[in-house]
């Protein structure tokens, strides 16, 4: 049986992606003023993070309730919709640690790096967790660390063969000090919780637009066609608008990370010169930058159950087919701090970073200089 592809369900998707486009080179426009510089203070970043959530949470139920109502959709129907969406993401979120390790086939670290292990215990006491992470050593070569876990399974952080052959000891413990404050912050929670409504709305949207095509199946659903497709396409538009807010707030944690690491280590340069090193390697290996984000699109639905990461993600076959292209490693004699003072000054893509749930480094190092600046006056 061949489905007749509905007139209305063509019109709905071409009208989406018209908007959807629209909104796009709005965004491309504007970017600059929408795309702000740091957080000036660390008050200044909890009241963006506040308002972020206060505006994503009441958008996003006031698009539902009024769709809802405007359309005459069962106001059940939407909720059982949401909660079947929340299922999902937390059973993602619980099974992901599972996932994760089998993929990136991470082992714990002993041995040679038996001192990871006592930084990561250190650093845990000083930031009062209750529980210490496991840490694990991924054997790639793309400079990374992040961290995951969930109730079951624990909490994890995990670092890369390559960032332990790229930077030196005390900024590897400042980077620790940045996962372990996404572990503090319980940011993949906070990420989950900001992001379910908005992600209900998207995949109402997507189905409705769905029913819309398999409506034109039949003659005489033309009118249900119809409305699926306008109620879909209302909802996709607003869904792709709200997920902008989910990678800011995204982008406001990572800040958040970051001043948590320094004040644990009481030293922001740390963390800065991490940074700096980071990005000279990503920037001199365009066959690493190439890779960077696809695991998280390849392992999860959403991707922010491992987007709260402290460097940027890499791609899981660079493991299983390991590159044997030679990595750009800087010169153990370079001036890190001059660097670090260059990348400050450096003017990002604002429009780039729309997309991003990581702030740029440019903008990373000014806020942590912010930071180093307020510990000098304590």
């Amino acid at each position: 049986m061949f489905l007749i592809l509905s007139p209305y369900w063509m019109f709905g998707i071409l009208l989406a992606s018209l908007i959807t486009a629209a909104i796009v080179g709005i965004l491309a426009v504007s970017a600059d003023k929408i795309v702000r510089g740091p957080p000036k203070s660390l008050f200044g970043l909890k009241a963006s993070m506040l308002t972020t959530i206060v505006v994503t949470f009441l958008g996003s139920v006031a698009v539902i309730y009024l769709v809802g109502i405007y359309f005459g959709l069962g106001v059940d129907w939407l909720y059982s919709t949401v909660a079947l969406v929340a299922v999902f993401m937390v059973l993602q979120w619980l099974l992901s640690p599972i996932l994760i390790k089998a993929v990136y086939r991470t082992k714990e670290a002993g041995g040679e790096e038996a001192w990871l292990v006592k930084s990561v215990s250190d650093l845990s006491k000083k930031a009062g967790l209750k529980q210490t992470p496991k840490v694990l050593i991924a054997d790639v070569s793309a400079p990374n660390a992040f961290a995951f876990g969930s109730p079951i399974s624990g909490n994890y952080v995990t670092v890369t063969r390559g960032l332990l052959n790229i930077l030196p000891q005390e900024e590897i413990v400042a980077v620790l000090g940045h996962e372990l404050g996404h572990l503090k912050h319980r940011d993949v929670a906070a990420l989950l919780a900001i992001s379910l409504i908005p992600s209900a709305i998207y995949f109402i949207g997507r189905m409705l637009l769905t029913w819309g095509w398999l409506a034109g199946d039949s003659r005489d659903r033309g009118g249900g066609a119809l409305f699926y497709v306008a109620v879909g396409a209302v909802l996709f538009i607003a869904g792709f608008i709200f997920q902008f807010l989910v990678t800011h707030f995204s982008r406001l944690r990572e800040y958040f990370a970051d001043a948590f690491s320094a004040k644990l280590t009481g030293n922001p340069r740390l963390l800065q010169r991490g940074l700096a090193r980071l990005t000279l390697v990503y920037e001199n290996n365009p066959h690493i930058t190439e890779d960077l984000n696809k695991s998280a699109a390849m392992l999860f639905i959403v991707n922010y159950l491992i987007s709260a990461n402290g460097g940027m993600a890499f791609d899981p076959s660079e493991y299983w087919f390991p590159s044997r292209k030679k990595v750009y490693v800087p010169p153990k004699d370079l001036d890190i701090d001059a660097v670090v003072e260059k990348l400050m000054k450096r003017k990002e893509s604002a429009f780039l970073e729309l997309f991003s749930d990581h702030p740029s480094t440019s903008k990373r190092l000014r806020f942590l200089e912010n930071i180093r600046k307020e510990l000098l006056k304590i």
